[in-house]
């Protein structure tokens, strides 16, 4: 099938730089001499997730338990759930997955005591035992313990309770991401959690507290910890990219990041043209995320979008453009990719102006 044959708005990824961000940053990892764990998040997708694995991947991350049982029903067998959950049917269902998928693995994030105790006394009561992986607070002040005693008492918690068991720390700094400049972005970066590992040798290690696993980083920052201890990243976004990400810079060019390319776009059709310098599109906020900016038109940078609401897009051309036609269709790359894919139910892969294979976005809302 042509491309021009999907009803649109439709999302598409070009298949073949999808695949060589994916072996580019499995590379760039396997150099670092790190694990790479996937967060998946970006996708929602079983079959891409074995993509990753199968390249070399440790296993994979989910932001939520929803994700979890979406990937646990498609063969995906190592997961950590980023998250922390609350509440006896959350907690239930992770029990659930520990009983439905017993050779799986299952990380459950945690930031506090109450975590341990409803979920230890869940796991005792069905006979198993959950690992659990602190999460610390490094610099985006969302979840995650203070370094210090609180830290302390939560890995005790976890060693003197029955059902669970300490495996590791997490510390993402998500909101240094998209700073702009390698240097300084990875500067900030390992600052933000120099304390954490400082702390974890001259405190945890000679308590006996140390983590087998210390997760975090992302497509922005993963080069950033070399010599830390850091011992897998969870970088997600690099398998699409987005315009956001394109701007942050690289180890060669301080205003774009030429790492991974951009594979994943929306399709859309000019359904108006108004006025010479108003054309109207058939995709707007409910397809295209604008959390971190206005998408850009591939292929025309004289040609820019704005929201028309709901269901339209705005396109203002220059003085001088020729006129769009009527029905004719216009690629758009997306300004934030994970949340641009939750707005779709199929994802098509192309390769040129072919359609060469559909991922159905199974994980699509599962915000549970």
């Amino acid at each position: 099938m042509d491309i021009t044959q999907l009803p649109t708005p439709a999302l598409i990824v070009d298949f073949d730089k999808m695949k060589n961000n994916l072996r580019e940053m499995q590379q760039r990892i396997d150099a670092l001499e790190l694990k790479l764990r996937p967060h998946t998040k970006a996708h929602k997708n079983p079959a891409i997730a074995q993509m990753q694995i199968d390249a070399g991947a440790q296993g994979i991350c989910t932001a939520k338990l929803g994700e979890a049982e979406v990937m646990a029903a498609g063969g995906i067998n190592d997961i950590l759930i980023t998250t922390p959950i609350a509440g006896k049917n959350k907690i239930q269902r992770l029990v659930k997955l520990y009983q439905q998928y017993p050779d799986y693995r299952f990380i459950q994030v945690i930031d506090h005591q109450q975590h341990v105790i409803d979920i230890a006394q869940a796991a005792t009561e069905a006979g198993i035992c959950i690992e659990l992986m602190i999460e610390v607070e490094s610099g985006q002040q969302r979840c995650g313990v203070e370094i210090g005693n609180d830290l302390v008492s939560l890995i005790e918690a976890i060693n003197y309770s029955d059902g669970v068991s300490y495996v590791g720390l997490q510390a993402y700094s998500g909101h240094l991401q998209h700073i702009k400049g390698y240097q300084e972005r990875n500067t900030q970066a390992r600052t933000v959690v120099e304390d954490l590992f400082n702390y974890i040798n001259t405190v945890l290690k000679p308590k006996g507290l140390a983590p087998d696993i210390i997760s975090g980083g992302g497509t922005g920052t993963y080069a950033a910890y070399q010599g830390l201890g850091f011992s897998e990243i969870q970088a997600g976004s690099y398998l699409f990219m987005d315009t956001t990400y394109q701007a942050i810079g690289d180890e060669n060019n301080q205003d774009q990041n030429n790492q991974f390319d951009v594979a994943l776009k929306v399709l859309s059709t000019v359904i108006s043209h108004p006025s010479p310098q108003r054309a109207v599109i058939d995709a707007g906020m409910k397809c295209l995320s604008i959390d971190l900016g206005m998408p850009k038109v591939e292929g025309d940078s004289t040609l820019s979008y704005k929201t028309g609401g709901d269901e339209h897009g705005i396109i203002n051309l220059i003085d001088g453009h020729e006129p769009l036609q009527i029905g004719q269709q216009l690629i758009l790359l997306p300004s934030h990719c994970d949340t641009t894919l939750n707005n779709f139910d199929t994802l098509y892969a192309i390769r040129g102006t072919e359609v060469i294979e559909q991922f159905p976005i199974l994980g699509r809302g599962r915000s549970d």
